[in-house]
């Protein structure tokens, strides 16, 4: 408890002070596998691949991202590597024998290994190529990965097909873990997956094949201090995102100009992506619960939801807030966002150990019956899922929507709280109350006695909300 103090002290002090130098250390990695090592025990090998690069377009690709459960076991933010974790351990020996390498190869690669000792993690990833590095940067290569990520040993990913089933049998493993597979049938990890599966399908009846991803999740879904730090960097930077967003807003803008807003103070702060695509949807666009178009023109009268997040260190944020184009709430708009603030609130009071994501819902879902019956809106509570139709709260960490298991909530859990009321043109009520959508999104940390709104540097109250827009934001300045 008196850890978890000083942690929320110091993220609220130094939330700033952060500099490019905050990356997750190797042994934050390094206990990540152990972790899930102890968890498979003795009698398993875990397999898991990374993301490949995916093609935009020609010869251009995507940027590349990823994938979540491979950073979070070894930090490598390069594509084309499989990691293979065997708990039991097995000699070094066996490499030199099944490898496809000169023997000299393995006695250099594991020179830095005592012959008495076990292999228990290895990763397979690209050399670096001279000429490849040219055009695209440097890479780590085997000798890299071992001295920065703290890997027991790399080798070249070309060496996979040849020494994977010696690791296996030589552990006298009964079940393999890995999950399965989905686009890397189309990239560079072809062979990788088709090994696997070769695998799968020679050993049917003597090995288990099972998915690790309900191990992970359950490791992922309550967050470290480091990661926690992490995070709260991200939901800054993009609290300080929509606070330029709100200053700047002004009718006759489009709503990509609120994203390019958005964006800019995201990559200004340091964050490397946005966590998803930016919601910025205004007027009959703020009732689509996840529109990304972004361009309409923004019109007098208008409320606009803007859903952000800064992706920083892998790690991210999610903040919802809904204001009016012009500055000031009208009546109509007043009443719709009072409730689901009123709504939000509610439910943030009651998050705390022990109760269940169901509770939440049902929390926020009577609120904002309640208050549409009040309006007239609704007749009876049982439409309430008319106008708020999603969920009040998921997992944050890597992922937006961040993995974990059914459960209740937990210490050091990182979740949304969200509601929201939709009434598109059209629906069965007074057309005053048409094209009004408002969301109203924190980010929140669950404590050992109840949670901490990390996101609360984002303006929320309606006299918040208005007085902030009177100023002029970095998006008033003119571009000669």
């Amino acid at each position: 408890m008196k850890a978890l103090k000083i942690l929320l002290l110091t993220l609220f002090i130094f939330s700033f002070s952060f500099s490019q130098d905050d990356l997750l250390p190797p042994s934050f990695f390094k206990a990540n596998r152990e972790e899930l090592m102890k968890q498979i025990g003795n009698e398993a090998v875990a397999i898991f691949y990374s993301n490949s690069l995916k093609t935009r377009s020609n010869d251009v690709e995507y940027r590349f991202k990823q994938d979540n459960n491979f950073y979070y076991l070894t930090g490598l933010e390069e594509p084309d590597a499989v990691l293979v974790l065997a708990p039991a351990g097995f000699a070094p020996s066996i490499l030199k024998v099944a490898g496809r390498a000169t023997g000299k190869y393995y006695d250099i690669t594991l020179d830095t290994i005592k012959s008495d000792l076990k292999i228990r993690e290895v990763l397979f990833l690209k050399e670096r190529d001279s000429l490849r590095e040219v055009w695209t940067g440097k890479t780590l290569g085997t000798k890299g990965a071992m001295e920065k990520l703290g890997i027991q040993l790399a080798l070249p990913i070309e060496e996979f097909k040849s020494v994977i089933r010696a690791i296996i049998f030589s552990t006298r493993a009964k079940t393999i873990y890995f999950p399965y597979p989905t686009d890397c049938y189309k990239g560079s990890l072809k062979d990788v997956v088709e090994t696997i599966e070769s695998i799968v399908n020679s050993q049917r009846g003597r090995l288990q094949f099972s998915d690790p991803t309900p191990i992970l999740a359950k490791m992922r879904m309550k967050k470290k201090d480091e990661e926690i730090r992490l995070i709260k960097k991200a939901i800054d930077i993009t609290a300080k995102a929509h606070r330029q967003a709100m200053m700047s807003c002004e009718p006759g803008m489009y709503e990509y100009e609120i994203q390019a807003i958005v964006e800019y103070v995201f990559t200004k702060l340091g964050a490397e992506y946005p966590a998803f695509p930016s919601i910025i949807g205004s007027g009959e666009n703020s009732v689509i619960l996840h529109y990304t178009s972004n361009r309409k023109r923004i019109n007098d009268g208008d409320l606009i939801v803007i859903d952000i997040g800064a992706e920083y260190h892998n790690y991210c944020a999610d903040i919802t807030r809904t204001i009016p184009a012009n500055g000031k709430f009208s009546p109509e708009q007043r009443e719709i966002y009072e409730i689901v603030l009123k709504a939000q609130e509610e439910t943030i009071r009651l998050v705390r150990p022990g109760v269940s994501f169901v509770e939440l819902q049902l929390k926020a879902s009577e609120i904002i019956a309640d208050g549409l019956l009040k309006l007239g809106i609704i007749k009876s509570k049982n439409e309430v899922n008319k106008y708020f139709m999603h969920g009040v709260t998921h997992h944050l960490g890597l992922d937006v929507h961040d993995i974990g298991i059914p459960g209740n909530l937990e210490p050091g859990m990182v979740i949304t709280v969200e509601p929201g009321i939709y009434i598109p043109a059209g629906s069965e009520c007074d057309p005053k109350y048409w094209n009004i959508g408002v969301r109203i999104e924190d980010d929140v940390l669950v404590t050992e006695t109840g949670c901490v709104v990390l996101s609360s540097d984002a303006p929320k109250t309606i006299d918040e909300i208005e007085r902030l827009m009177k100023r002029r934001g970095i998006g008033n300045e003119p571009i000669d």
